[in-house]
């Protein structure tokens, strides 16, 4: 069941947000609550050669909206999601040939929070973490705010 999700995210992404394409932003795994996703670092380098803060920016905003299709989608729902408020911290500079940008860990109750407020009311919210990050500590750490209505 999940990589046709995968799949039915990437083309969702493609058709709905033409900037994940020219950035090749690809999907990587879904864990039933932590997706990861990752982009090449040459299309979204800066003229230091390290990632442009825009671009990884980009990339956690697209993971934190892509969990949340994913969320509904196993539950075989689907709404209109937008992020409200996002908050990034670049830590050190990026220059991995391909950068992953994971989710974070869920709180249970919140996640049970956001279904229950989506199936009785038709529209919910949930903050996401993301990070890119290696051995040796995180690169890059965003937390969004995201909502969604049927």
């Amino acid at each position: 069941m999940e990589e046709p999700l995968l799949s039915q995210l990437g083309e969702t992404l493609g058709r709905e947000m033409p900037l994940s394409r020219a950035m090749q932003i690809e999907t990587v795994s879904w864990d039933g609550q932590r997706l990861a996703m990752k982009m090449p670092l040459e299309p979204n380098r800066n003229h230091q050669y390290s990632a442009f803060a825009g671009s990884l920016n980009a990339l956690c905003t697209v993971v934190g909206w892509g969990t949340v299709f994913m969320l509904l989608s196993v539950k075989g729902q689907a709404g209109n999601i937008v992020i409200r408020r996002g908050t990034i911290r670049y830590l050190r500079p990026v220059r991995s040939a391909t950068i992953v940008a994971t989710g974070l860990t869920i709180d249970p109750e919140q996640l049970a929070y956001f279904y229950e407020l989506f199936d009785s009311k038709g529209k919910s919210k949930l903050d996401i973490g993301a990070e890119i990050a290696d051995d040796q500590g995180t690169y890059v750490s965003f937390k969004g705010s995201y909502v969604v209505h049927s």
